[in-house]
């Protein structure tokens, strides 16, 4: 998919791949954001565009001149979920109609997890040379 505004002087283009990378910059902004997760497989993307696509965190659609967002992402633990999602929905559609000039009408944030750390709260004897 892409974005195409045309006018007098000619057409501009920009790709999903540029809108996303917006998104996941935005995101990345946003405190209590751990890291994203690839969004769950969809048969009929995979076949359309190929499986790379697919593998990216961020799914962008057009409704006429609207963009629509969805984001998949993991949160840092003992963060408030719902502050966390309305600052990443803020951001991602400040920075989008920012450097687009398109209007973005829906930002989807789905928490895919908790991002724990692996060794935290590991309370196994070490082991230590004698």
């Amino acid at each position: 998919m892409e974005v195409t505004s045309t006018n007098e002087k000619g057409n501009l283009v920009i790709s999903e791949e540029v809108i996303s990378s917006i998104a996941i910059n935005a995101a990345k902004d946003v405190e209590g954001v751990g890291s994203f997760s690839n969004r769950p497989f969809d048969v009929f993307s995979t076949i359309k565009k190929g499986s790379l696509k697919v593998m990216s965190p961020v799914r962008i659609s057009q409704n006429g001149d609207d963009i629509n967002v969805s984001i998949y992402l993991n949160i840092e633990p003992n963060k408030k979920i719902k502050t966390v999602a309305q600052n990443v929905q803020q951001n991602v559609k400040e920075s989008i109609q920012n450097m687009t000039g398109r209007l973005v009408s829906k930002v989807n944030v789905i928490i895919a997890g908790i991002e724990f750390d692996e060794n935290a709260g590991t309370n196994e004897p070490k082991e230590t040379e004698n």
